[in-house]
């Protein structure tokens, strides 16, 4: 890894998101927020937030709308405030469904929202290991959720929708290689046994975004929907859940090589506008990855699989309409 990471243009000023509607989970704090705020002076017609409390996202919006270029703008983005919590898989169907009935149109989704730890963490709802829950399972719930209006959308528009995870290329310090998940075994029960726990779960929550948006590329039609995924690099955050030798190790980090919100948020808008050159793929600094860090067609079917059935068990009848049967 370079000592310092690439400088990453400003976005063109040519930019425009005029007319599109989009969803971006996580957004009431750090790269989502920043990702808001270049969308909202992009033009963008209708931004959902979507937030793990409704008054942090009040907050969000109005900040975004007293922001001096989005007030120049000659009309206003609509700004909606929905709640979502990733680790509540019943707060994912709700939010699901509450899109599907009161949106008409989605050009963009935005799968942000994640978080980082190195310790064992459960979610209060199914006990499941946080960090896969949260950065993966439940983003995959959702996509599948709203991939159907995704794909209306780009029917109606003649221009593809984007579907875009927030991945990390910290994904090549997987720890499969060197502890791969027994033949046989379900990667679902083998990530949420304490005992297989690993302080580096951060870059396996990230291969498995990866690999679930490159299988769910190789099914969806990038005429209608382009699905790729971002590395914003390293990028400044609040490290105060942590504890006090992690917060001192990362802020001497993001001294050295970080990069602020803004700019970070910079490679996620980049993905938003990209073409269908990067459908299936992974972008880092506004370019393709070239690698394919995959551990073999059997692990990434594997977890097709066990995605699907999580996600048909959230909300039945998802999978069909999605048209991911294979």
């Amino acid at each position: 890894m370079p000592l310092f990471q690439p400088i990453l243009s400003p976005l063109p000023n040519s930019l425009s998101f005029a007319g599109k509607s989009a969803i971006v989970t996580g957004a009431n704090r750090g790269l989502g927020r920043a990702a808001a705020l270049h969308l909202s002076q992009r033009h963008i017609s209708t931004l959902i937030l979507a937030v793990r409390t409704i008054r942090n996202g009040d907050t969000t919006k109005a900040a975004l709308l007293a922001d001096p270029v989005v007030q120049t703008r000659p009309v206003q983005p609509i700004i909606l405030v929905y709640e979502l919590d990733l680790e509540r898989p019943s707060s994912v169907a709700s939010f699901a469904s509450k899109i599907r009935t009161e949106v008409a149109a989605l050009d963009i989704l935005l799968l942000n929202a994640g978080g980082g730890s190195l310790r064992w963490e459960t979610t209060p709802e199914t006990h499941t290991e946080r960090m896969f829950q949260v950065n993966f399972l439940s983003n995959a719930i959702l996509c599948v959720r709203l991939l159907p209006l995704l794909r209306a959308t780009a029917e109606r528009t003649g221009s593809p929708s984007h579907l875009s995870f927030v991945g990390s290329r910290t994904l090549i310090d997987n720890t499969f290689t060197k502890y791969p998940v027994p033949e046989g075994t379900s990667i679902f029960a083998f990530l949420n046994d304490p005992a297989k726990f690993r302080m580096m779960r951060y870059p396996d929550s990230k291969l498995l975004v990866f690999l679930w948006s490159h299988s769910l590329a190789m099914r969806t039609d990038a005429a209608r929907v382009i699905v790729n995924s971002v590395c914003p690099g390293m990028v400044e955050a609040d490290m105060s859940h942590q504890s006090w030798w992690v917060r001192n190790i990362f802020y001497i980090l993001f001294w050295i090589r970080g990069r602020s919100q803004e700019v970070g948020s910079r490679a996620l808008v980049g993905a938003l506008a990209a073409g269908l050159e990067t459908h299936g793929k992974m972008l880092w600094d506004y370019t393709v990855w070239p690698n394919e860090a995959r551990l073999g067609k059997e692990m990434e079917e594997r977890l097709w699989d066990e995605t699907l059935a999580a996600a048909e068990s959230v909300t039945p009848g998802s999978v069909e309409e999605a048209q991911l049967k294979d």
